[in-house]
């Protein structure tokens, strides 16, 4: 491969990389179906084994669902774990989702565990839903500069 024959090969993938860019915008409800099933993990955690486990059958059928609906609708799936910064997000997220799950957890079995598990699961569908707004603003920003190149 000669040099005039790189630079084109490079200018193939940066185009290829703006066109993704301009397909991984998801729609509002996208982003809150991801912050409720992991705000139904969190509440879950509240409650005793049976209600936990109903939670999280939910919560896990929400993202295998988000998966298929986004494979259908625009023909991928983005895992999240891509560029950066957008792991950046990522991190931040799961340590975020990490310290509500030890909240409730450790107010199971408490008389205000509902209270407490409706308090620690809105938090978390807020930041979720945020968080996943976030992540995919910075992804589809590192996607338009040619980031990792």
């Amino acid at each position: 491969m000669n040099k005039d024959e790189a630079a084109a090969a490079m200018e193939a993938v940066s185009q290829s990389e703006r066109k993704l860019a301009e397909a991984a915008q998801w729609p509002l409800w996208r982003h809150g179906a991801f912050g409720l099933a992991e705000a139904g993990v969190i509440f879950g955690l509240t409650l005793p084994p049976l209600g936990l486990a109903a939670c999280v059958l939910l919560s896990f059928s929400t993202i295998i669902w988000i998966f298929h609906d986004d494979r259908q609708r625009y023909g991928m799936f983005v895992s999240g774990w891509h560029g950066t910064k957008p792991r950046i997000a990522v991190i931040a997220m799961i340590i975020f989702v990490a310290t509500m799950a030890g909240i409730s957890i450790s107010a199971r079995g408490e008389p205000s565990a509902i209270t407490i598990g409706l308090i620690t699961a809105s938090a978390t569908f807020l930041v979720c839903t945020l968080g996943s707004m976030w992540w995919q603003s910075l992804y589809r920003k590192e996607l338009r500069q040619g980031v990792g190149r």
